[in-house]
């Protein structure tokens, strides 16, 4: 049975439209672009950003009035992570994301000033949301919480499209990262749309999504796929998938031109399919301090050891080794190559 294509998305409706209303140039209509040193880069595309705050405090319960010992933020995001992980590996990485408000400029100035990146920012009309982490001291499990998801409006997905395009045009991408979930209906083709001009220019493409997003990558795919356990069994649409739904869920994703496909499930082996040969990396164990950003720093990992055309085996225990390094500190993606190069000696390969 012919698989049915999925509808065509907001950006691909208005993407004309908006082309000829932006035009090539960049910095029209709320696209902000730093300049560059004319070497090639990787993108890192978050269709979801945050700032993300932490407030660290006594142990508290709801209702009570709690007031922090300290507070810090960086700007979360699962792609904006995986530009400061390959920041931190050497590699040259610009975010592209939506920024919008008061916060978003915030996170515009924190890119640039905290992480040194120069981010490609597509201005909204809606406010970047806040995510706040309640930390407490007495070591119990932290608490976060969400604000509710921006709307995209269909021609600012479609400025996102663009500018990575007339990225891709000027040749200089040795990558391109899709991370993070699609916040509303008018983004969720945008990474399929994404892989397909991508695709059609040589250019690799790394990818870590789930629900809505994943759903709309068709014809064109990705060279890598990556989600963790929950997120695979919510493709599946059952519960508890078994180990042979995982296998035809990777399998399926080989056949149709997936390099690597991977599932994690935290500290326990990773499941990997690598050019039609099942594997499985099992992690080096430690004492987690913060997981979170963990995933983004195991793709980070494996777009630095691709990019430097190690092996298979190589590039499974490089990723695997910064997913390792990013839960041994708070600040996701804030890996210490030097541990990374330390853990890899510990990642077993079957």
């Amino acid at each position: 049975m012919r698989r049915k294509r999925p509808e065509q998305s907001a950006v691909r409706r208005t993407w004309g439209m908006t082309r000829r209303s932006l035009g090539a140039a960049p910095g029209l209509n709320g696209l902000t672009a730093f300049c560059d040193n004319g070497s090639t880069m990787i993108l890192c595309v978050t269709l979801n950003p945050c700032l993300d705050k932490t407030l660290e405090a006594d142990s508290w319960k709801p209702g009570d009035s709690v007031r922090g010992r300290s507070a810090y933020a960086i700007v979360g995001g699962k792609g904006n992570n995986v530009a400061r992980a390959l920041s931190r590996l050497g590699r040259r990485a610009r975010p592209v994301t939506f920024l919008g408000g008061t916060v978003g400029e915030e996170c515009r100035i924190r890119l640039v000033r905290d992480d040194a990146l120069d981010p490609i920012v597509i201005s909204t009309k809606t406010e970047t949301r806040v995510i706040l982490t309640v930390r407490s001291t007495n070591g119990a499990e932290p608490t976060a919480f969400f604000d509710p998801d921006p709307v995209i409006e269909s021609t600012e997905a479609a400025a996102l499209v663009s500018a990575v395009e007339d990225k891709l045009n000027a040749g200089d991408i040795d990558a391109i990262t899709l991370s993070g979930s699609s916040p509303c209906e008018t983004t969720k083709g945008v990474y399929a749309d994404l892989i397909a001009l991508a695709k059609a220019r040589g250019v690799p493409v790394f990818l870590d999504t789930y629900g809505p997003a994943l759903a709309a990558v068709w014809g064109f795919w990705p060279d890598l796929i990556q989600l963790n356990l929950r997120e695979a069994a919510a493709h599946l649409g059952k519960a508890s998938p078994s180990d042979s739904d995982l296998d035809r869920l990777l399998f399926g994703w080989s056949r149709r031109g997936v390099k690597t496909a991977l599932i994690t499930d935290g500290p326990r082996p990773v499941r990997i399919v690598v050019e039609g040969k099942k594997l499985q990396a099992i992690p080096p164990k430690i004492e987690p301090v913060n997981p979170v950003g963990a995933g983004d720093c195991l793709l980070a990992g494996l777009v630095d050891a691709t990019l430097a055309g190690l092996d298979p085996c190589s590039r499974l225990r490089r990723g695997i080794a910064c997913a390792t390094a990013a839960a041994l500190v708070w600040d996701a993606g804030a890996i210490d190559p030097e541990r990374v190069a330390e853990l890899e000696k510990d990642v077993m390969i079957q």
